[in-house]
């Protein structure tokens, strides 16, 4: 019993070393761009390997170094990068795809196709658009938080759709979903750099109190069929992601008496129904807490209470209109109402000839209810604990 104990260990050891051993082989990429440069695929990977001595693997000094190749297709341009890498380009640990406007607005199928077919590709990484900057000066710009800049893409997209609601994050697989399946359009997050690219993509970058450079999250990209065909304003992409229930928390501005009152909403839900026309009821729920008030409001009289929730739904409303609205101008079911009307009825759906037509004419009726608790203001606060003091 020892022995068998003692070679499975041994088996288990050794396959551990092979392992490691083998993956030290790999120049391993956590992120990749696509441009198009001169009617030619311009694809970059960023490789994000361990330092070269081993003596120095339990200190911070971690290199990236990006890799470049030009081809007519994604599969020879990557080919391009094996004449430059001094070891085997693996992707089984890419973290976030960058695609450039141009590559978006000609038709991202092409692009994603290599990746689809690569079997050594997880399909969980994140797909964003670079807006108004080459998506490989996107993967390249240093952040003084993260070890490497797909750490910090790919962070910065976990981290502000869970504190945003004008982002939301897709994943690999969440595309090929939307893109295989009839009556939804894709949304993708955009990046866009501020400051000086040139020097942002230098290690300077993050050895200074304020970088040179830094990338910003950008409102949604909206697309029809596989095609970028516009970008959101942040109210438009809230409104997208409300409708779409991608949302559980948001931060509203509501003008109160010539200040402001400004509220989180919390447990943000939104669900979706379709009649056998076509026609949709939104109905979105939640609770809602003040975070900042600069009015004089007295918020200890239940009136005042039904007022403010009232201004809540109507905001809200008026965000899931900008988006409803915004779709309906480039035609494109980002809602996936498509699916839900073939998925009901699919008799109707298969009868349906002009589908554009069809959906410009779908009714969208809004409903929300939001429950909002305070403890009243500052001031009012202040003169309760002044009262409990002086009891």
């Amino acid at each position: 019993m020892k022995r068998l104990i003692l070679l499975i260990s041994l088996i288990i050891i050794c396959s551990g070393c092979f392992n490691y051993n083998e993956l030290n082989n790999y120049a391993i990429a956590t992120g990749m761009a696509i441009d198009i440069s001169n009617n030619e695929y311009e694809v970059s990977v960023l490789i994000s390997n361990s330092p070269k001595s081993s003596n120095q693997a339990s200190g911070k000094n971690y290199t990236t170094v990006v890799y470049s190749g030009k081809g007519k297709t994604i599969y020879e341009a990557i080919k391009q990068i094996g004449l430059i890498s001094p070891k085997e380009l693996y992707i089984g640990h890419l973290s976030v795809l960058i695609l450039s406007e141009d590559v978006a607005k000609e038709g991202i199928n092409p692009s994603i196709e290599f990746l689809l077919q690569e079997p050594r590709s997880k399909k969980n990484f994140y797909v964003a658009i670079s807006k108004d900057s080459k998506a490989k000066d996107v993967l390249s710009v240093t952040s003084p938080l993260t070890d490497f800049p797909s750490q910090n893409l790919a962070t910065n997209l976990k981290t502000t759709t869970n504190l945003q609601g004008s982002v939301n994050a897709t994943d690999f697989n969440t595309l090929l979903y939307k893109l295989v399946n009839i009556g939804i359009d894709l949304s993708l997050n955009g990046f866009s750099i501020v400051g000086d690219t040139k020097n942002g993509v230098k290690n300077s970058n993050i050895e200074t109190n304020v970088p040179k450079a830094y990338i910003k999250l950008s409102p949604l990209a909206i697309f029809k069929d596989d095609k970028l065909v516009s970008w959101t304003t942040k109210n438009e992409s809230r409104g997208i992601n409300i409708i779409n229930d991608k949302i559980k928390e948001i931060y509203l501005r509501l003008d109160c008496d010539g200040g402001d009152i400004v509220v989180d909403t919390e447990d943000l839900e939104t669900k979706k129904t379709i009649d056998k026309n076509g026609n949709i009821t939104l109905k979105t729920s939640g609770k809602a807490s003040i975070s900042e008030i600069s009015c004089d409001i007295d918020l200890t009289k239940q009136s005042n209470i039904n007022k403010l929730e009232k201004k809540i739904e109507n905001k809200i409303i008026e965000l899931e209109k900008s988006a409803i609205k915004l779709s309906k101008r480039y035609s494109t079911d980002i809602f996936g109402i498509g699916l839900m009307y073939y998925q009901d009825y699919p008799d109707k759906y298969s009868k349906i000839k002009d589908y554009d037509k069809f959906y410009n004419n779908i009714k969208f009726k809004t409903k929300v209810d939001i429950k909002l608790n305070t403890l009243g203001s500052i001031k009012q606060t202040l003169e309760r604990i002044e009262n409990e003091e002086d009891y």
